[in-house]
């Protein structure tokens, strides 16, 4: 696990043990904080007593504790350290920390907010009240804090010594200095961030010269792990009371709850969905959070589960709803769905508690109307499957630039005519697709002195095309609109597909070979005439095939694999179960245009060749198409509109992005 942010977390679950692993527990209580340390008293270890009593019901036979006083930065290094020498692979391992949490000052650089969450420990200390403390102060203080970067360290060891065999599963009943309400209620954490005087002065960005850059770890060999968080990064974790009317962690309480309905074929994710329920019937304001990679697998070390992608609900009251998903997944006007119960993994051989169509939809949300009352009382009971995708485009708004001529140095700049404009705007009104807007997403401009005429990107100011004489080439001019509708259809187009999971990484090439070092793959960047190397990694227990289609930031379309002129055919991108390569002997060097780049990644069961379909605008490859050959091949046709009624696309399709700079 590379050094994850702190999430409040919880774990559980009954299996039968497989044979030769141990259940252990290593749980943290730190709740009585001395009074000088400017941290207030909370309800940690009435957490305590309530997270053993809930492990041992779970036959967890090796449960240490560590309350207060012993609970300091050395004590909690000794206590992880010893956690990892008497684990075994295999072994199911439990961490929980209840206690305060804190934002501190990030050293690393490595934090685009330039602060860093913690575990406040027992000997941690807040400045005086009212102080103005210097950096070295600062400093100073900082060291009764433990960060997420130290404790991913040592998770990343006990990650290693279980094996791919063993879980880790972490709990952390505390919150991140959040901004959210606190009300009256006891918060864990709350504080403003520890931070130098002048901090908020500074610009907080991770670049290439600061980014703390660390090996890839292979996870091949690490134990799954998996963290469930009682708030967001930027929220308190308040205090509840349980059952007794006693304050109590919230984290905590839903534990003791859920695990009283556990059922064998549970998963990580299924728990998380009874956890938030409970969390939210309690505070409905708090959002807890789920990360990891081993949300799909069967509670305590059991074989993975495929969980089907679903959308949460946003609002629901009788048959309407409103859910958290939209046009970029595939929920368009006409789009199926079906509700059922929250932790459901997959909808096939289940009945729904209510089906329904969505009736109106934006890029992020989607209204349904159902066709009964599914009787949730809460949102976070149901999840939504969507049983048929739709995908279509916005209406792509088309203006007409420079339309009035101008006197320069005694001649007159070229523009287009009045007449020109009329017959240029008669034409896009009889375009499907196409609206004339006065805000437009791309504009037709006159050329300067000159018959090309160009075809501008709005947003960017980048041309996508160019043509002689828009005016009176109105059937390249539509066939140019065209081709950017289409564009901006893929562009928008994500699928997901757990059973189709496949990761793709671009790794630049130094003296000819990849740079398997290179780890700040989130802000890719690169300058002209750089070169990389294609990575790709099958994480999901089926072959799969990839196809990736490179999308210019002047919108071109051009076929990156297969490739022909690499040797690179269709059949040559099968990617067994469980295994990553990289394309040696395909060196791409990067050339103009600048700008935002997206590489379209396809990954499917079935074999896919998408680049005919991409280099003859849909023209190649004819016959029996799989569903994504299909999906694109459909995309070039503007007849009825790009996506219509297509639904349901098999496996997963995403966009990595990199910046192509001017070369330096």
């Amino acid at each position: 696990m590379k050094h994850f942010i702190l999430f409040t977390i919880i774990c559980t679950t009954a299996l039968q043990l497989v044979s030769g692993q141990t259940k252990r527990a290593l749980i943290f209580a730190i709740g009585n904080y001395p009074e000088e340390s400017g941290w207030t008293e909370i309800s940690s270890l009435r957490d305590d007593s309530l997270i053993q009593k809930a492990l041992q019901e779970q036959k967890f036979q090796d449960i240490k504790v560590v309350q207060d006083k012993d609970a300091t930065i050395g004590g909690i290094k000794n206590s992880l350290n010893d956690l990892i020498s008497r684990s075994n692979p295999g072994d199911i391992v439990v961490i929980h920390f209840s206690s305060h949490g804190e934002q501190v000052e990030d050293l690393n650089g490595n934090k685009p907010d330039g602060l860093e969450e913690s575990i406040v420990s027992y000997e941690a200390k807040q400045p005086p009240y009212g102080s103005e403390p210097t950096k070295e102060e600062i400093l100073k203080l900082r060291d009764g804090y433990f960060t997420d970067d130290v404790f991913g360290k040592y998770v990343d060891k006990l990650r290693l010594k279980l094996g791919n065999k063993g879980d880790v599963i972490i709990f952390l009943d505390l919150c991140y200095a959040g901004t959210g309400t606190r009300g009256i209620a006891k918060v864990r954490g709350g504080k403003p961030p520890l931070v130098s005087p002048g901090f908020y002065l500074l610009k907080h960005e991770t670049t290439d010269e600061n980014k703390h850059v660390l090996p890839l770890p292979d996870e091949s060999n690490m134990a799954s792990y998996v963290v469930i968080g009682a708030s967001r990064a930027n929220e308190s974790d308040n205090e509840t009371f349980d059952d007794t009317k006693h304050n109590i962690g919230p984290l905590s309480y839903a534990m003791s709850k859920v695990f009283a309905t556990l059922d064998s074929g549970m998963t990580y994710r299924s728990l998380f969905a009874k956890i938030q329920s409970v969390i939210n019937g309690k505070l409905p304001q708090q959002h807890p959070v789920l990360s990891g990679n081993g949300q799909d697998r069967k509670l305590f070390a059991g074989s993975f589960i495929v969980q089907k992608p679903y959308v949460l609900i946003d609002k629901i009251s009788g048959n309407e709803m409103t859910l958290k998903g939209g046009k970029f997944a595939g929920l368009d006007v006409g789009a199926k769905v079906a509700v059922y119960p929250a932790g459901t993994s997959s909808p096939d051989g289940n009945k729904p508690l209510a089906t329904g169509t969505v009736i109106k939809a934006e890029i992020y949300n989607a209204a349904v109307h159902l066709d009964n009352d599914p009787g949730l009382k809460q949102v976070a009971l149901g999840w939504v499957f969507i049983t048929e995708q739709v995908f279509k485009t916005e209406a792509l708004k088309v203006g007409v630039f420079n339309n009035i001529g101008t006197i320069t140095r005694g001649r007159f700049t070229s523009a287009f005519s009045q007449n020109e404009v009329t017959g240029i705007q008669k034409v896009l009104k009889n375009l499907p697709g196409v609206k004339l807007s006065n805000r437009p997403d791309i504009n037709i401009a006159r050329g300067k002195g000159t018959s090309i005429d160009s075809i501008i990107i709005s947003s960017t100011g980048a041309i996508f095309d160019t043509l002689t004489n828009a005016s009176k080439d109105t059937a390249g001019l539509k066939n140019k609109i065209k081709a950017y509708i289409q564009y901006c259809f893929l562009r928008d187009l994500n699928v997901n597909d757990p059973e189709a999971s496949l990761e793709v990484k671009l790794l630049p090439v130094i003296n000819e070979k990849p740079d398997t070092m290179y780890t700040h793959l989130n802000d890719t960047s690169f300058n002209v005439g750089d070169k990389f190397m294609i990575w790709v990694n099958n994480k999901s227990k089926e072959n799969l095939f990839v196809n990736i289609l490179d999308m210019q930031p002047n919108g071109v379309i051009n076929a990156i694999l297969p490739n022909s002129s690499q040797r690179i055919s269709a059949d040559d991108l099968r990617i067994p179960a469980g295994t990553s390569f990289t394309f040696k002997n395909y060196i791409i060097t990067l050339y103009p245009p600048c700008g935002k780049e997206i590489f379209k990644v396809f990954a499917s069961v079935d074999k896919i060749d998408l680049e005919d379909i991409a280099n003859t605008h849909g023209e190649g490859k004819r016959g029996n198409l799989c569903p994504f050959e299909m999906l694109v091949k459909r995309s070039y046709n503007a007849r009825s509109g790009p996506g219509d009624n297509i639904s349901n696309a098999e496996g997963s399709s995403y966009n990595l992005y990199f910046d192509i700079k001017p070369k330096q």
